[in-house]
């Protein structure tokens, strides 16, 4: 059913249980995982602090995939994540996506509604012509 799973993640703890889940869905279909970490050029941080923290996130979804025994693709890529999400997707060509609810930002912020979704997740459930799966 499902070769390619495309799960996005920025190491939030949304992001972690959409990579938890991609694991487990990879494992049942013996599929691959296309991790993806989107280096935002639209925020405040330097290429080599958006270059670290992505490389971090990949190594770590790298590793749970090792352990269960599924193969994972790492793609780090610099662009905007709502923006590029439609040629990010197609260019992966996943059969599904998995995407947290929410980002980085909401981990840090007390005021985080987890009733919402956040905006690159909204975004990619518009876009997208494939199924998406948003995990909170």
């Amino acid at each position: 059913m499902f070769k390619n799973i495309l799960v996005a993640s920025d190491g939030s703890k949304c992001g972690d249980k959409a990579v938890d889940l991609a694991i487990d869905l990879a494992s049942k279909y013996n599929a691959k995982i296309s991790a993806l970490y989107v280096m935002d050029i639209g925020l405040d941080y330097t290429y080599d602090d958006l270059d670290d923290a992505g490389g971090a996130v990949l190594d770590e979804i790298t590793a749970k995939g090792k352990a269960s025994d599924v193969v994972v693709i790492e793609h780090i890529i610099t662009a905007s994540p709502i923006k590029d999400m439609e040629t990010i997707i197609r260019k992966i060509n996943p059969d599904i996506a998995i995407f947290g609810s929410r980002g980085y930002a909401a981990d840090k912020n007390e005021d985080y509604n987890p009733k919402t979704i956040g905006s690159v997740a909204m975004n990619a459930l518009k876009v997208s012509k494939i199924p998406i799966i948003i995990v909170k």
